[in-house]
């Protein structure tokens, strides 16, 4: 049995028999592994608060054989700010989600705990506004995982594209021109100035800076429906934290 250190960040809890907790980690390295907490239930425990949903904690962990338990742990930095309010928390769910699907056991994608890590700030400080935050973390984690859209040149004739005329296909995950998008048919949709170069910053700028930007009316709402059907066709599921977020939030 093998002993060691690692900081994580909890994307998800689950309770059993009395005293017991299971949590799901995105590690430094943004790997994402299992973690058996004995007694973190009971009163006084050590993972009592460093093993709770949305914190980020420095875990001392037993590993053998590829499963990991819980050792002793100190808790760096709770977001609990995200829970005091309701359409914060729904978010902060649908992307503990999508983290989870995005996120691998057996690679390490680093950038996926600093993009979440990033998100969760904002969100519990209120500094940014969540319709700002999900498109961003869901295009950005999009891209860090493989399926970075090409905004220019157009992807069937290439040509170099006009901002005012860039029409984006989410099934295709690739932009093209004003004619070539009219004759290839309805699953083009034209971007509005504002959201293709909201979803360029996205794409391109350091972590530090993704979710830096201002955006509203309808370039904020295209954003936001592009952004998430983009990363519904890629992933092929449904989200049920998202349909939870929805039914709060409304553009």
């Amino acid at each position: 049995m093998q002993q060691i250190k690692l900081k994580c960040l909890v994307i998800r809890e689950v309770d059993f028999s009395e005293h017991d907790r299971y949590i799901t980690v995105l590690t430094e390295y943004g790997r994402r592994i299992e973690v058996l907490c004995r007694n973190a239930r009971r009163k006084g425990s050590r993972a009592a608060n460093a093993a709770r949903l949305f914190c980020w904690s420095e875990f001392s962990l037993f590993e053998r054989h590829g499963k990991f338990s819980f050792n002793d742990a100190e808790l760096i930095c709770p977001f609990w700010g995200v829970t005091q309010e309701i359409e914060s928390y729904a978010l902060a769910c649908y992307m503990s989600e999508l983290a989870a699907v995005l996120s691998s056991a057996e690679e390490d994608s680093p950038a996926l705990t600093r993009l979440f890590l990033g998100a969760l700030r904002l969100l519990s400080e209120h500094k940014r506004s969540p319709t700002i935050i999900k498109p961003s973390f869901e295009l950005r984690l999009m891209a860090e995982s493989g399926f970075l859209p090409q905004l220019d040149p157009c992807a069937v004739c290439g040509v170099s594209l006009e901002p005012d005329a860039v029409w984006f296909s989410v099934r295709a995950g690739t932009a093209a021109c004003t004619d070539c998008a009219r004759r290839l048919g309805a699953d083009y949709r034209q971007l509005p100035k504002g959201t293709l170069a909201a979803m360029q910053h996205i794409v391109s700028a350091d972590l530090k800076k993704v979710y830096s930007f201002s955006l509203g009316g309808d370039s904020l709402r295209i954003l936001n429906e592009i952004c998430e059907d983009f990363t519904i066709y890629y992933t092929d599921k449904l989200f049920d934290s998202l349909r939870f977020y929805h039914s709060l939030v409304q553009l």
